[in-house]
């Protein structure tokens, strides 16, 4: 038997590069709200709406996100995006999913700054068939702008994080301190490997 059957599953997308104390705790904050069985964290090959793809390979990314998310049992991660390589597009990840896990329930989670962006997401009408969206505040982006897009979404309240990728990726390279930042784990992890130096 399918174990994920008919589960309520959030899907949290992203280049986690690395992966930062914020994203486990939007995470943690999505679970305990009690609407969801599991959370997939689901690294890209590369986003569609970046300029550049990310700076740590993918075999360190994924190893990251193994490192923050291996003692939450509800947490999982997923390598597909990566495997098949190329941009990842939203679109094509859940519809595969879909077709393999028909009665599950899908939330995509992404940030305020994201959602005002939806308008450019790939087949957006036939992805908000397909998904409900878990919104989270990000700093300087309003809620009120919503896309042309028939979606159904929710927004969870918490407390604004300012905390991104790229100035730890800044910090790294200049030999600066990211304790306190990223999981114990995963600092241990950059600091053995010399990432982002």
């Amino acid at each position: 038997m399918d174990p994920l059957k008919g589960k309520r599953i959030a899907i949290y997308g992203g280049s986690f590069d690395p992966v930062h104390n914020a994203h486990i705790k939007i995470a943690e904050t999505v679970l305990g709200q009690g609407r969801i069985d599991c959370l997939i964290f689901l690294p890209s090959a590369r986003s569609p709406l970046k300029q550049c793809g990310p700076v740590a390979s993918d075999a360190d990314r994924l190893k990251m996100l193994e490192l923050a998310t291996g003692e939450q049992p509800r947490f999982s991660v997923d390598s597909s995006a990566i495997e098949t390589g190329g941009v990842s597009y939203t679109i094509d990840w859940v519809l595969n999913f879909k077709a393999r896990h028909p009665s599950d329930s899908l939330f995509w989670i992404l940030g305020a700054d994201q959602f005002e962006q939806l308008d450019r997401w790939r087949e957006i009408d036939n992805l908000a068939k397909l998904v409900s969206f878990i919104v989270i505040a990000r700093p300087s982006y309003s809620l009120e702008k919503k896309p042309n897009a028939i979606i159904d979404f929710m927004h969870i309240e918490m407390p604004l994080l300012n905390e991104s990728s790229s100035s730890i990726r800044e910090d790294c390279r200049n030999s600066q301190s990211i304790m306190g930042r990223v999981p114990p784990t995963v600092q241990a992890f950059i600091s053995k490997e010399s990432l982002y130096k």
